[in-house]
């Protein structure tokens, strides 16, 4: 079973589901962090254009460029944060039960091809016998045609029931192929095939003829306290209820901090105006860039350039805030959410109620098929004592040429009916008890 849990695929992937639900609960909480976000620019401007430092019309070729970081944190959104961690948790110990229920599900699909394996070598085994006695029937049935005691329609019989008693063993063989290619699927073993594959045979008890000392309702009493399929639609409810809280959350009013801190770079802002001449003796000009300070230039001195680093530095701007957001009209988004996520609630409830009533009817057909099973054990232990003996009789009869093949194969028909029949009530019975013990929270063994 270890080995089954451990590498079977459908298990595998129920747990990547796990790790996608831990993601989300992660993602959740993190929700709550302020969020922070950089940007950049930079372009180039042919023709009228508002430079962004000196904010003036110009009609030249420039180059220009911002830079900053802005943020917010969110103070009330209606709880819908808090109420979705809350969720998302819910929903990552569902898909944990999820997981569990897959287990659940391949631990009783392997004891059931075992048990397959068990019931066909069985099957297999009583097959090979009556072969055997089949062929010992026809070299004595030979010896008294030679012998002249009794009509080749004997022989010819005889033969065409080895016909049959060798497509039976065929059969039970293939049955046993294939669950045994069900079981190396389901243990995921890549390398095994039905030819180097092999199962222990444990030594199976006959029925016990007591009475089964509970009932079904006090094994649904149990595994309704334990088994996944019930824990998770419980959980799901409880989620469902979480999702109406979150899209309630849409009626109230937002409230966040913003703030950001940008600067900025116009190479309209490198070179000195002859709009900023003031009457000098050296001819001068006023630079409004150079933090508002009069500047008198020289015309050599025109073409100085106002520095990339100097503009960033000189440009920083700062801002804080507070942001609220009150929902007016939206339309009706809000109300349908909370609709839809009522709706997931009721669903939610069916699901619960669905997989209650489905544990019940599983659990009383186990019980029913157990209880039915010990009883046709009984009757086929009676049955295989009575047809074992006619058979006998038949078999004697036959080789003393007091009956025909057709009342011989009446006789043998039956025995082969009983034994069949006590070998498929046997397994039944243990396999059905096996699965209440599980449902009872009981490892399986046998």
């Amino acid at each position: 079973m270890a080995h089954a849990v451990k590498n079977n695929l459908q298990i595998r992937q129920a747990g990547l589901s796990i790790e996608q639900a831990s993601i989300d609960v992660k993602q959740a909480r993190a929700d709550q962090l302020p969020t922070i976000n950089g940007s950049g620019s930079h372009g180039f401007n042919n023709g009228f254009f508002l430079d962004p430092v000196r904010n003036q019309i110009q009609n030249t070729q420039i180059w220009s460029g911002n830079v900053g970081v802005n943020g917010s944190v969110n103070l009330y959104s209606g709880l819908q944060t808090h109420n979705t961690i809350k969720r998302n948790r819910l929903e990552y110990q569902a898909s944990q039960l999820d997981q569990q229920k897959v287990q659940n599900d391949i631990t009783l699909n392997v004891v059931t091809a075992y048990m397959n394996i068990l019931l066909n070598q069985e099957i297999l085994k009583t097959n090979q016998e009556r072969l055997n006695l089949t062929q010992s029937q026809l070299e004595r049935t030979q010896k008294l045609f030679r012998a002249g005691s009794v009509p080749e329609s004997n022989v010819l019989d005889l033969n065409a029931q080895i016909a049959s008693d060798e497509l039976n063993i065929i059969t039970a063989q293939n049955n046993i192929e294939l669950a045994e290619l069900q079981l190396i699927q389901l243990l995921n073993l890549t390398n095994a095939t039905t030819a180097n594959f092999s199962v222990v045979v444990p030594n199976i008890p006959d029925p016990d003829q007591t009475v089964i000392a509970f009932d079904a309702e006090d094994v649904y009493a149990t595994a309704s306290d334990r088994m996944p399929e019930i824990l998770r639609a419980r959980l799901r409810i409880q989620s469902a209820n979480k999702s109406i809280a979150i899209a309630k959350g849409g009626y109230h009013p937002s409230l966040s901090i913003v703030g950001s801190i940008s600067t900025r770079y116009s190479s309209g802002s490198s070179l000195i105006s002859f709009g900023d001449v003031i009457e000098s003796q050296d001819i001068g000009f006023l630079d409004p860039s150079l933090s508002q300070k009069l500047t008198l230039y020289s015309p050599s001195q025109i073409e100085r350039t106002y520095p990339y680093f100097n503009q960033l530095q000189d440009n920083i701007g700062q801002f804080i805030g507070i942001n609220l957001s009150v929902p007016i009209l939206n339309g009706f988004r809000v109300r349908n959410n909370v609709q839809l996520s009522r709706i997931g609630l009721r669903n939610a409830e069916i699901n619960s109620d669905i997989a209650k009533n489905e544990l019940r009817q599983t659990i009383a057909q186990a019980y029913s098929d157990a209880v039915g099973a010990q009883k046709r054990f009984v009757a086929a232990r009676k049955q295989l004592e009575a047809f074992e003996q006619a058979y006998k009789n038949a078999e004697i009869r036959l080789n003393n040429g007091l009956i025909n093949n057709v009342d011989f194969n009446v006789a043998r028909n039956n025995l082969v009916k009983a034994q069949s029949d006590i070998i498929q009530a046997k397994y039944d019975y243990t396999f059905r008890l096996k699965f209440l013990e599980f449902y009872q929270g009981k490892t399986i063994t046998l």
